[in-house]
C-alpha cells in the first residue's frame, strides 16, 4: 500500500512503500552482510603502483602553487552572491569569484554527499569503483566495510607523493574503518568526522569512531561551533605550513542538516520571520565567514600569488528542508534534473586566471583533479587514467573547445547525461529531454518532439554504463518515489 503526499499546487507526489519488487530483488542480489573493502595490503599495492611514476616537483628554486579545495554541503545553487542572492550576504564567496573565474555550467558527479566526493577526489567517475550511492548511515558503513575502494588513487595521494604537505578539515564521507581513514588515504593531517553528518554543536560524550569529531585517529569534544572549528584547524594548517607548498582540502559539512547556528550569526538575520529559514541563513553566514578566515590566512602568509583558491558545492541544495533555494534550476538535492547536480565552481588563480572572468562552457568536479596537477606541474603517469580534463588551457584561451561535450550520471534506476545543450533523464521507462539553451528550468520536456535526440543519448548512456561496475552496495531500502509529469522518480541513496 502506498501513501501519497501532495506539494506545492499538486507538481510532485510523494509515495512512500514498505516495499517494492525491487527492494526484494536488490535485498536477494546484494547480502547485507557482504563485506566490501577490508583491509587488503594487494590494494594498497595496486595504488602505489599507479602512483610509482609521480616525480617531487619542489626543486629548491622554484615552488609549485599551494592549493586550497573548499567544499560546501548542500549549499542552494542560488545561495550566494554571485548567483543572485539578495538575503544572504556572501562576500568572501563572491570575492573568489570576482578576483577569479565562475563556472555557471559546472557539475558533480552525483546528487548526494558520498558519491559526489569519490567522484571529485579521484578524477573519476566514482562508479568505476562501484560507488554508485551514498555509503549509508554511519553504524552501516562502518559495520560493512562501505567506502572508497583502498586500490583507488586519490588526489591527496597524488600531491602528496609529488611533495605536497597534505591537509583534511571537515566531512570525510569516504569510509569509517582504518585503511578507509583519510590518513590512509595520502592525508598528512586529519581533522574533521569520518561518517555524513554532524551536530554543528558540542556532543555531549563520548562518540563511536564513525561519528565522532577526531584530530588524526583520536576522538574529541569540539567546544566549538563546528563550522569555525573547521575554519580555525584549515588556517593553522596554512600558517603551520606557509613555508611549503601545501593541499588544504577544506569540506565543511556546512550547510547540511541538522539547520544550526550559534546567536552570533543568527543575529545577523533578526528580520526573519522563519526560524528555520533565518538559521539557514545565518549558517550560510557562517560558512562565509570561514571561507573569509582561510582566504585572510593566505593573504596573511603572503601567498595569494602562489595559491589556487576553489570553492565547490558537493551537490544541489535539497528540497525537503524548504529553505535552499537552487534559484532558476530545477529540483535539488537527490534528482538528476539540474538543481540537483549543478553547482557553483569558483576558481582563483592570481597572476593566471583573468580576475573576473566567467566560462561558460561545460566542466565537471572530475576535471578539478587533472587541473590541479597541471597548475602543480605535475606529470601524471598513462596508467592513471582520468574521467576529467584540464581546465587550465580553457579557462586561458588556448583551447577554444568544449572540455565536456558529454556528461553521465547513473543512480540506480535513474540516470542523466548532458551533450551539448541537450539534457536528458530517464527513471525506469520514463524519459525527459531538455534544451538547455533555452529551457535553464527543464519546464519543456521534448522527448516526444525529439525522438532521434533521446534516442542518439540513450545509447551514448547504455555504452557508458556498459563500461561500469556493479554497485558495491545498494542503495537505502525504503526508497521514495516521486511523481513528476506523468512519470515516477525513485529516490535511491
Amino acid at each position: 500500500m502506498f501513501r501519497l503526499f501532495v506539494l506545492t499546487g499538486g507538481a510532485i507526489i510523494i509515495l512512500s512503500a514498505l516495499a517494492t519488487a525491487q527492494d526484494a530483488t536488490t535485498k536477494a542480489e546484494a547480502d547485507p552482510n557482504r563485506v566490501v573493502f577490508p583491509a587488503d595490503k594487494d590494494a594498497v599495492g595496486k595504488r602505489q603502483s599507479l602512483l610509482a611514476g609521480i616525480k617531487p616537483v619542489a626543486d629548491g628554486q622554484t615552488r609549485p602553487p599551494n592549493i586550497v579545495l573548499i567544499l560546501a554541503d548542500d549549499l542552494g545553487y542560488a545561495d550566494i552572491g554571485v548567483h543572485g542572492s539578495k538575503t544572504i550576504p556572501t562576500p568572501h564567496i563572491d570575492r573568489i569569484a570576482k578576483e577569479g573565474v565562475r563556472f555557471p555550467n559546472a557539475y558533480v558527479t552525483a546528487a548526494s554527499c558520498s558519491p559526489s566526493r569519490a567522484g571529485l577526489l579521484t578524477g573519476r567517475y566514482q562508479q568505476r569503483a562501484g560507488f554508485e550511492f551514498n555509503t549509508s548511515g554511519a553504524a552501516i558503513t562502518h559495520r560493512l566495510f562501505r567506502g572508497l575502494d583502498p586500490a583507488v588513487v586519490t588526489l591527496a595521494d597524488v600531491l602528496s607523493k609529488a611533495g605536497y604537505k597534505t591537509g583534511m578539515f571537515g566531512k570525510w564521507h569516504l569510509g569509517t574503518r582504518n585503511h578507509l581513514h583519510p590518513l590512509s588515504r595520502g592525508f598528512d593531517q586529519f581533522y574533521g568526522f569520518l561518517a555524513g553528518a554532524h551536530s554543528f554543536f558540542p556532543s555531549k560524550g563520548v562518540q563511536p569512531v564513525q561519528t565522532t569529531i577526531m584530530r588524526g585517529r583520536t576522538a574529541l569534544i569540539e567546544p566549538e561551533y563546528l563550522t569555525d572549528a573547521i575554519a580555525r584547524e584549515a588556517v593553522r594548517f596554512i600558517n603551520e605550513n606557509h613555508d611549503a607548498a601545501f593541499f588544504a582540502y577544506v569540506p565543511f559539512n556546512a550547510v547540511h542538516t541538522p539547520i544550526e547556528a550559534t546567536e552570533k550569526y543568527k543575529q545577523r538575520f533578526a528580520s526573519e520571520k522563519n526560524p528555520k529559514q533565518r538559521d539557514y541563513n545565518a549558517m550560510t553566514s557562517a560558512l562565509d565567514d570561514a571561507v573569509g578566515s582561510i582566504l585572510r590566512a593566505v593573504s596573511e602568509n603572503n601567498l595569494d600569488d602562489n595559491t589556487l583558491v576553489i570553492f565547490l558545492n558537493d551537490n544541489g541544495g535539497p528540497i525537503y528542508t524548504g529553505v535552499q533555494s537552487n534559484g532558476p534550476l530545477r529540483l535539488g538535492k537527490l534528482f538528476l534534473f539540474e538543481g540537483g547536480v549543478r553547482v557553483p565552481l569558483l576558481i582563483r588563480w592570481k597572476g593566471r586566471f583573468q580576475p573576473g572572468t566567467v566560462y561558460e562552457q561545460t566542466v565537471s568536479s572530475l576535471d578539478l583533479f587533472p587541473s590541479i596537477c597541471s597548475a602543480a606541474g605535475i606529470q601524471l603517469p598513462d596508467q592513471l587514467a582520468l574521467d576529467g580534463v584540464d581546465l587550465v588551457p580553457y579557462v586561458e584561451g588556448k583551447n577554444k573547445g568544449n572540455p565536456h561535450h558529454k556528461l553521465f550520471w547513473s543512480n540506480g534506476p535513474n540516470r542523466a547525461m548532458r551533450m551539448g545543450n541537450w539534457k536528458l533523464v530517464q527513471s525506469h521507462d520514463h524519459v525527459w529531454l531538455f534544451d538547455l539553451a533555452t529551457d535553464l528550468g527543464e519546464k519543456k520536456n521534448l522527448s516526444q518532439s525529439r525522438p532521434e535526440i533521446v534516442k542518439k543519448m540513450q545509447e551514448a548512456l547504455d555504452l557508458w554504463q556498459a563500461e561500469m561496475p556493479a554497485a558495491a552496495w545498494p542503495s537505502k531500502p525504503n526508497r521514495r518515489k516521486v511523481k513528476i509529469e506523468g512519470g515516477v522518480y525513485e529516490l535511491n541513496i
